[in-house]
C-alpha cells in the first residue's frame, strides 16, 4: 500500500493494494472533502485513520465517481458527510446521496470541486472531478493507467470515447489526472487512451455493419488495442445497442 501522493495544494491520492483502487483527498478552509471510498467498511475505517494522517479537518464530503461497489461501499463510515453522486449511479444501485444531472460545484471555504457528468461511457453515471485551482482532475473509471478500461455490462463502449474526448478538451496541457485504478497520468497519455476507445467503437461498428454475427464478432482479433478476451462485455453492448446486423446484400438492379 503506497502512501498519499500530493498532486496539489491539499490535495492527495492515495492508492491502494485492493482493487488497485485511488482515493482523492482535498481539504479547503470549512473541510475535508473525500473522493471514493473502498470496497467495504473495514477499509473505509483505515481510510479513515488514513486522513488523520493528513488534516484534522472533519470530511464533510464523499464524492464518488460511480456506482461500482469499490468506490462506493465506504460510504457509510463517513456518517457526517454529504454524499454526492450522480442520479444515474445512485439509481443504478439504489445508493443514498445527493444527486445532480449534468454539473455540482462544492464549495469548501477557500476553494471548490467541481462535479461534472459528461456522458455515458464506463458506466451511465461517471463524473470528472475538477479542482481549478490547482489544475487536478480525478476522473475514476473514465480512464485507466494499471489495465485496460473496464467494459462491463453496464458499459458504453460506443459513447466512452465522445466522453473521454469531452474530458481532454476541458482540460489543460499542464493538468494531472487521477485515474480510479492506477498512476498519475497527463493529457498526452488520456488522448491516446481516448484513441485506443475509438478503435473500440469502430471496430465493433464495422463488424456489426458488415452483418458480422455476434458469435463471430466475440472471436474477432483483429483491429482491437486490446486483447479481444478483455472486451467481450464492450462487444455484446455494442452490439445490443446497434440492433441485430443484417448480412450486406448486392443492390437490385432497376428495369433498364
Amino acid at each position: 500500500m503506497s502512501a498519499w501522493a500530493e498532486v496539489g495544494d491539499r490535495t492527495w491520492v492515495r492508492r491502494y493494494d485492493e482493487w488497485d483502487l485511488n482515493v482523492g483527498l482535498v481539504v479547503g478552509a470549512d473541510g475535508a472533502l473525500v473522493i471514493d471510498t473502498r470496497a467495504n467498511a473495514a477499509e473505509a475505517e483505515q481510510l479513515r485513520e488514513h486522513i488523520r494522517e493528513l488534516t484534522d479537518q472533519p470530511v464533510k464530503w464523499v464524492v464518488n465517481t460511480h456506482a461500482h461497489f469499490d468506490h462506493v461501499a465506504g460510504n457509510s463510515v463517513f456518517t457526517e458527510a454529504t454524499v454526492y453522486l450522480h442520479e444515474n449511479a445512485a439509481a443504478e444501485e439504489n445508493l443514498a446521496g445527493t444527486t445532480f444531472a449534468a454539473a455540482k460545484v462544492i464549495d469548501l471555504g477557500d476553494r471548490r470541486a467541481e462535479l461534472l457528468h459528461v456522458g455515458n461511457a464506463h458506466t451511465s453515471g461517471d463524473i470528472v472531478i475538477a479542482v481549478p485551482d490547482v489544475d487536478v482532475f480525478f476522473v475514476g473509471d473514465l480512464l485507466e493507467e494499471s489495465a485496460p478500461p473496464s467494459y462491463g455490462p453496464d458499459s458504453y463502449p460506443l459513447e466512452w470515447p465522445d466522453t473521454i474526448e469531452a474530458v481532454v478538451g476541458m482540460i489543460t496541457p499542464a493538468v494531472k489526472i487521477v485515474p480510479g485504478h492506477g498512476a498519475v497520468i497527463d493529457l498526452e497519455y488520456a488522448r491516446d487512451q481516448a484513441i485506443e476507445l475509438g478503435k473500440v467503437a469502430n471496430t465493433i461498428s464495422t463488424l456489426h455493419h458488415a452483418g458480422t454475427p455476434l458469435d463471430d464478432a466475440l472471436k474477432h482479433t483483429e483491429d482491437w488495442p486490446w486483447p479481444v478476451g478483455e472486451l467481450q462485455d464492450a462487444i455484446r453492448r455494442g452490439y445490443e445497442a446497434l440492433g441485430t446486423p443484417q448480412r450486406p446484400t448486392l443492390p437490385l438492379l432497376g428495369p433498364s
